[in-house]
């Protein structure tokens, strides 16, 4: 095995233990948004967990990639519905989370094979999850009485503003990557997405931290 199949295979997927244990251990003391996000993060670790068995068996994992990807987006949007407690942000995300499912599975069944990567859906739920990061982002005042690096929203958006940013593009090109690449390229891209998965767990970690005993 190679470092960088192990950075990717374990490492990074095994650092989701880091807000999921200080979510555990907070759990009470936390938000409806916090709650959420750690519930997101004990399946995102059980995915990733089935991802890599499947890997070292020779098993194509990307089918799972599919049900992933509308699982993050339900449970991201479910995220911010707490974080936005606005009846108004809830006219948009209750029908992104009705119609976004239908979305990937009419692709899964009439566009894109399940054993490729779905670089149609994936960058939709990108977009769908920056604008939302953004527009909380953009709603947050520096004047809040906690100051803005003990704002735990702050964190939780900062660190998927980031991800799903930097990764938008190579969720677009997934499959022309994975086809015409040249594997130690392949390598790189795939390190520096993994780098930016880590970097987001710890700011993840950051706001349940933060978020203790704030409601």
């Amino acid at each position: 095995m190679t470092l960088s199949s192990f950075y990717e295979g374990y490492i990074v997927p095994g650092s989701t233990l880091i807000p999921i244990t200080a979510g555990i251990i907070y759990y009470k003391r936390l938000n409806k948004a916090l709650h959420t996000l750690t519930g997101y993060l004990i399946v995102v670790l059980l995915i990733n967990i089935v991802a890599v068995i499947m890997s070292n068996h020779r098993q194509n994992n990307l089918p799972l990639l599919h049900f992933y990807t509308m699982f993050e987006l339900l449970a991201v949007m479910l995220y911010y519905k707490y974080a936005f407690a606005n009846k108004r942000m809830d006219g948009w995300i209750m029908p992104i989370m009705i119609i976004y499912p239908v979305l990937c599975v009419l692709n899964f069944t009439f566009l894109q094979s399940i054993y490729e990567f779905n670089t149609y859906t994936r960058p939709l739920e990108a977009l769908i999850i920056i604008m939302f990061s953004g527009i909380y982002l953009a709603g947050q005042h520096p004047g809040d009485k906690d100051g803005p690096g003990h704002n735990p929203g702050r964190w939780v958006a900062g660190g998927f503003l980031m991800y799903f940013f930097s990764s938008l593009f190579q969720f677009i090109f997934s499959n022309v990557i994975s086809k015409s690449a040249p594997k130690n390229i392949k390598l790189i891209i795939w390190d520096i997405h993994d780098t930016f998965v880590l970097i987001m767990y710890l700011l993840f970690f950051v706001a349940i931290r933060y978020g203790r005993d704030k409601r």
